[in-house]
C-alpha cells in the first residue's frame, strides 16, 4: 500500500528584515500571518520523493542543496527525489536579490534550509498508509495575462485599470486546478495538494503574508480539519497576476488575497470530494539537467545605460534608472556566459510534476500539458532554485515589456524556454504510460 506524510513548520522571519518582490526597498513592519514550509513525502513499493514548498518568492540552488544533503542524512531520501519550490510570495522573507532590490539575509536562508529540511523530515517520520487521488478543476475569473498589447502598438504589463488605449491582452491564462486528494486508510484527510497558476503578489505592503495560497490553505485546513495540511504548487505564471483591468472585478481591494483564496479552496474542495482515491499507485523520478545560455547586454546597450545614468539627476524615471544599473552590472560580469537548468519529474500513478527552475510563461505550461502522456500534470515554476527568473516566450522577446527587459532577474537566451519544454516533454515520455491502481 502506498504511504503519505504531511507536516507543515512556520518560517516567518524577524520583523524588520527586507521583502523582496517590490521596484522599491521594503522592511517588514508586522506579519499578516505567517508563512510556512509545508512537506510532503509519498513511498510506494517502486519509488520514495518527497516535495517541499516554502511560502517565498524563490530560493537560491544552495538552499535547495543543503535541504536535500540534510534530508538525505536524516530520512535516508535520495537528493534527487527532493522538490524544493516556491509559492512566489511577493511578502515573505529575504531569500533573493531581486532584478531591483537586494533583500538577501544568510542568517535567515539558515534557518529557512534547516525549517525546509525538518518539514520534509517530519512528513517522513509521519507517513502512514494511504489513498491517493486525483482531479482537476476549472477557475477563469480570477488570473489575467498581464501583458497586453497598446493602441502605440506596444505591449504592456498591467497598464492601468480602464485604460482606453488597451486593445486586448497578448496571451492566454491556465484556468485549470489540479488537485491531489490525500486519505489515510480509513479515508480521514491527511491534506490535499493545489496547483494554480496565478502570481502571489496580491497582498503587497510590509507585512509578511503567504498570500492567497496561504488563504486557500486555511480555508481548507478549516474544511477538512486541523490536522490537515493544504500544500501550493505555484503553476506557469510568468504573465499572469490577479489585476483585472477592465474594472469589473475589485481586484485592487486590500481583501481581494482573501477572495482569491477562498474561491480556489472552494473550487478544490469541490474537486476533492469528487475524486477518487487508490491505495496503490506506482512512482519514479527523473531528473534532467539542460544546458543554456544568458545573454549579454549589447554595446549600445551599455552606452545608453552609462549616459542615462549620467544623466539621471535631471529627472530620469526611477525605474529607468534601476534597469540601467542593471545593465552595466551585467557588462562587468566576468560569470559564465551559460549555466545548468535542473527540470525535475515526479511522476505518481495517473499524474506528473514538472518541477522547472524559473519563472515561465503560461504559454510554455499549457504546452508541457497539452503534450504529457499523463492524464493529469501539475506545472510547478520555481523549483530547486530558479536559474534567471523570467523565461519568457519568443513572440515576448519580439513584442518587448517589462519581463523580457534584459537584468540579473531576465538574462537566458530567447531559447531557453523551449529548451525547457522540449526536455520535460521527452522525460515525461520516457517515464512511460502512467500505471493506474484500481479503487
Amino acid at each position: 500500500m502506498s504511504k503519505c506524510g504531511m507536516s507543515e513548520v512556520v518560517i516567518t522571519p524577524p520583523l524588520g528584515s527586507p521583502i523582496p518582490g517590490s521596484v522599491n526597498e521594503r522592511l517588514s513592519t508586522g506579519t499578516k500571518d505567517d508563512l510556512y514550509a509545508k512537506a510532503l513525502v509519498v513511498e510506494t513499493d517502486s519509488a520514495t520523493f518527497a516535495i517541499v514548498a516554502l511560502d517565498a518568492i524563490d530560493v537560491p540552488r544552495r538552499l535547495v542543496e543543503n535541504v536535500r544533503t540534510r534530508v538525505s542524512e536524516v530520512a535516508g531520501i535520495p537528493g534527487e527525489h527532493v522538490m524544493v519550490s516556491s509559492t512566489h510570495t511577493h511578502t515573505g522573507g529575504p531569500t533573493i536579490q531581486t532584478s531591483f532590490v537586494s533583500a538577501v539575509d544568510e542568517s535567515y536562508l539558515d534557518l529557512l534550509a534547516s525549517r525546509a529540511a525538518d518539514a520534509v523530515i517530519l512528513a517522513h517520520s509521519r507517513r502512514t498508509e494511504a489513498r491517493i487521488g486525483f482531479g482537476r478543476g476549472m477557475e477563469a475569473d480570477i488570473a489575467f495575462n498581464r501583458r497586453f498589447l497598446m493602441r502605440d502598438g506596444t505591449v504592456r504589463m498591467n497598464p492601468g485599470i480602464g485604460n482606453p488605449d488597451i486593445v486586448e491582452p497578448v496571451g492566454p491564462i491556465d484556468p485549470e486546478v489540479v488537485v491531489i486528494r490525500i486519505d489515510d486508510a480509513e479515508g480521514n484527510p491527511i491534506g490535499a495538494v493545489t496547483n494554480y497558476s496565478c502570481h502571489a503578489c496580491v497582498v503587497g505592503g510590509t507585512e509578511y503574508s503567504a498570500d492567497y495560497p496561504g488563504e486557500l490553505s486555511r480555508t481548507l485546513k478549516r474544511l477538512l480539519g486541523p490536522s490537515a495540511v493544504s500544500l501550493f504548487l505555484q503553476g506557469a505564471s510568468g504573465d499572469i497576476n490577479h489585476i483585472d483591468v477592465s474594472g469589473r472585478l475589485a481586484t485592487t481591494k486590500p481583501n481581494h488575497y482573501k477572495v482569491m483564496g477562498n474561491i480556489l479552496a472552494f473550487e478544490a474542495m469541490k474537486v476533492r470530494e469528487k475524486t477518487y482515491t487508490a491505495d496503490r499507485l506506482q512512482a519514479a523520478v527523473k531528473q534532467r539537467r539542460v544546458p543554456v545560455r544568458f545573454r549579454r547586454p549589447a554595446e549600445e546597450q551599455i552606452a545608453a545605460a552609462r549616459q542615462l545614468l549620467q544623466s539621471a539627476e535631471d529627472g530620469a524615471p526611477v525605474t529607468e534608472v534601476k534597469f540601467a544599473k542593471q545593465i552595466v552590472e551585467l557588462s562587468r560580469n566576468d560569470a559564465n556566459e551559460a549555466t545548468e537548468a535542473e527540470i525535475q519529474i515526479f511522476a505518481l500513478g495517473d499524474l506528473a510534476i514538472v518541477g522547472l527552475p524559473a519563472e515561465i510563461f503560461v504559454e510554455f505550461g499549457l504546452e508541457i500539458k497539452r503534450g504529457s502522456p499523463f492524464p493529469y500534470t501539475i506545472i510547478n515554476q520555481l523549483t530547486n532554485g530558479s536559474v534567471s527568473g523570467y523565461v519568457c516566450t519568443r513572440e515576448a522577446y519580439r513584442q518587448g515589456g517589462y519581463e523580457t527587459r534584459l537584468r540579473t532577474y531576465s538574462r537566458l537566451q530567447e531559447e531557453a524556454g523551449d529548451l525547457f519544454v522540449e526536455h520535460a516533454l521527452q522525460s515525461l515520455r520516457e517515464l512511460g504510460a502512467p500505471v493506474s491502481s484500481p479503487v
